[in-house]
């Protein structure tokens, strides 16, 4: 086995070179020329516990190298303040008049945490009639060409009153409203459509108590002028109509049953299923709670859009 060893004194990092003049021939150690004499500093008048040292003379005027010249040093440059990176923005594909997307429930760090109590907060533009969205929560930018059914995923928030600002590219605010974001729970916050312009609408994203095995999901309707709709599910089983006439900005208790493949119905309430408007497909996974949310596409002949999103 070999063994290193480790010298700290920098003195002693090459022992096995270190002679002393006793082993050499004491004419081939060279030794540093004293000053001429009238040359040189003073010398300590030997009180000094070093003795008398000779001082290295200065050179005459005239001699010596060239000296560089003194530059003034340049002002330091202070850093820019790291911008965090945003939370990612689901922009689901929806194919037809009506795809359903699930989408996971992502939590990004904190942004404007200062207490140690927490929530989470995402934001879901269900509006039309706009260009793309920036969204701030309090002073922090959370979201960017936030356009119509796109939604973010949670971010943490401390609880208590927290200030949403709705703005346009060019800095415009349509609207700042607060929001009070409660310890240790999950909401989604839409911005929506209203006659007087835009609102926002708290909705709570607690999970639903249902047996263990099963699957949930309830309907929000956010579409202010095509409703109210009734939603209707099937499988390779059977059909069943879960939820019926869902108003504006109504958002219905959890319903729960037997996870799997769905096909997803949306009508007019009482039109089913002579009229569906609009229809979806989703996967819907045990133990998981999920909110059906229905809103205008951005232009009237695309009609409805419906998304499936895990709480």
């Amino acid at each position: 086995m070999k063994h290193t060893s480790y010298y700290p004194d920098n003195d002693c990092q090459f022992p096995d070179t270190i002679v002393s003049a006793m082993e050499t021939n004491p004419e081939q150690i060279p030794v540093i020329p004293l000053p001429n004499p009238g040359e040189g500093g003073p010398v300590e008048n030997g009180e000094s516990q070093e003795g008398n040292q000779p001082v290295i003379p200065l050179p005459n005027p005239g001699e010596g190298g060239p000296v560089a010249p003194i530059r003034p040093s340049r002002p330091s440059i202070p850093s820019l303040p790291s911008t965090p990176s945003l939370p990612p923005i689901f922009r689901p594909v929806f194919p037809g008049i009506g795809g359903a997307v699930v989408i996971p429930g992502i939590t990004f760090p904190c942004f404007n945490c200062t207490a140690a109590n927490l929530g989470r907060v995402r934001i879901l533009n269900a509006s039309t009639g706009y260009q793309p969205f920036n969204v701030y929560l309090g002073n922090w930018l959370i979201a960017s060409q936030l356009g119509n059914g796109d939604i973010t995923s949670y971010v943490q928030a401390a609880t208590g009153a927290q200030t949403v600002t709705v703005s346009g590219a060019n800095g415009y605010v349509y609207i700042q409203k607060q929001i009070r974001v409660r310890p240790g729970s999950s909401m989604t916050v839409a911005i929506i459509n209203t006659p007087s312009g835009l609102d926002l609408q708290e909705i709570s994203d607690l999970s639903c108590n249902a047996p263990v095995g099963s699957t949930c999901l309830r309907t929000a309707n956010l579409s202010p002028n095509l409703g109210p709709f009734d939603v209707s599910m099937g499988n390779q089983n059977s059909s069943f109509t879960a939820f019926t006439n869902v108003r504006y900005q109504e958002v219905t208790p959890y319903t729960s049953f037997s996870p799997g493949r769905y096909q997803i119905y949306v009508s007019r309430s009482g039109s089913f299923p002579a009229n569906a408007i609009a229809t979806a497909a989703a996967n819907l996974q045990a133990n998981a709670s999920y909110t059906l949310y229905i809103f205008n596409a951005p232009t009237p002949t695309e009609g409805l859009r419906v998304m499936v999103i895990s709480n």
